[in-house]
């Protein structure tokens, strides 16, 4: 019996199949690079604007993270949209990018202002790696190939068509892909963690001519003991848009929850809560987000992660995909700030939606959101 495609599918690629993802036009795009200076930005860097980073990572915690209780989820950010997730005993790499640039030369391209706040071999032993999408900072091949040589029993998981990518020894065992809401389960031992593709507003693309071609996806990942999903729950964004904010917003109106609420958003956040939340843990997305009216569409606001941690019913929130590189031309110390008062606008604690220091690490207590396989 032939599976069917879903409406995400379309003309040998992919596309995001919501109103709140129609693409910017040529006005939009040669407004974008007749005014916006990336080298301003990077220039107006000082060093108090910058993520300040842990003094010294918890090693003892990240080796041993049963310290922190059988079902508990240990968090450490590294950077951009990179974490380590550890979940019921098996430990989940999301998005590794240690290079300098994220860029396919070494010598050009956007380059990290805040250095990674460890090196790959550093970390323990890494069961699963998860990767959103192609983009150059999410997708670092020089990591993948160090991961797979120092950790040759890691799995690897992906959207469609990204395993081409993958330049390792054993590549069509040792990497998976998935379409959105397809999932697998990984066993080490009594140990499982299920993966789910889930879906996100964004798009691929590393030349100029393959936009498209491969996925793009958020992740479910959820920890699972005797048969249920009892044992923690963790979305990852990756990178995704929320809303379609038109040329000629302004600033006022980026602001203002009526005019927000009017725009079309994307209906996908709440189809993954309602499928998989809640979330113990979700890491949203919150830097590269200006100008809105050309942004919107593939990198959440502030004002719209917090709709995704709404959406998604998450309890806890970390933001990523800030902080490292300077890809848009917001204040690189803009993201979280902006955060703060998004939060408080629609009635959250600072708490339930934070920001880590690099290379930090925190312990999530999770409840019984448990749910048979």
């Amino acid at each position: 019996m032939t599976k069917p495609v879903g409406d995400h599918h379309h003309g040998g690629g992919f596309r995001n199949p919501w109103e709140s993802a129609a693409p910017n036009g040529i006005r939009e795009t040669i407004k974008m690079l007749s005014e916006i200076s990336l080298r301003k930005t990077e220039r107006s860097i000082t060093p108090n604007a910058k993520p300040p980073t842990v003094e010294k990572m918890n090693w003892g915690l990240i080796q041993e993270p049963k310290q922190a209780g059988d079902k508990n989820i240990v968090v450490t950010w590294l950077g951009h949209a990179c974490a380590l997730v550890q979940i019921n005993g098996l430990n989940v790499l999301l998005d590794p990018v240690f290079s300098d640039r994220c860029s396919p030369l070494s010598f050009v391209g956007p380059k990290r202002y805040t250095d990674a706040p460890c090196e790959l071999k550093d970390l323990p032993k890494i069961d699963a790696v998860v990767i959103s999408h192609n983009h150059y900072d999410h997708l670092d091949t020089n990591s993948i190939k160090e991961l797979a040589e120092q950790h040759p029993e890691a799995h690897f998981y992906v959207p469609l068509g990204n395993k081409s990518w993958f330049d390792i020894k054993n590549a069509n065992e040792r990497v998976t892909e998935l379409d959105w809401w397809e999932h697998r389960t990984l066993t080490l031992g009594d140990q499982s963690v299920k993966f789910t593709c889930t879906p996100c507003q964004h798009f691929s693309g590393r030349g100029i001519l393959d936009r498209n071609k491969t996925l793009w996806a958020s992740w479910c990942l959820e920890g699972v003991r005797d048969g249920q999903t009892s044992a923690g729950k963790v979305f990852f964004g990756g990178d995704t848009g929320y809303r379609n904010v038109p040329l000629g917003t302004t600033l006022d109106q980026q602001y203002d929850e009526d005019h927000l609420d009017s725009l079309p958003h994307c209906p996908a956040f709440k189809e993954i809560g309602s499928k998989i939340g809640p979330f113990d843990l979700s890491l949203i997305p919150i830097g590269a987000y200006s100008p809105r009216w050309f942004m919107s569409t593939i990198h959440c606001s502030p004002e719209d992660a917090v709709r995704v941690h709404e959406d998604v019913k998450s309890k806890k929130s970390i933001g990523i995909h800030w902080g490292t590189f300077v890809l848009t031309d917001e204040p690189v110390n803009e993201p979280p700030q902006r955060l703060k008062k998004a939060l408080q606008k629609r009635g959250h604690q600072d708490q339930a939606f934070d920001v880590l220091k690099l290379g930090e690490t925190i312990v999530i207590e999770t409840s019984d959101n448990s749910s048979k396989l």
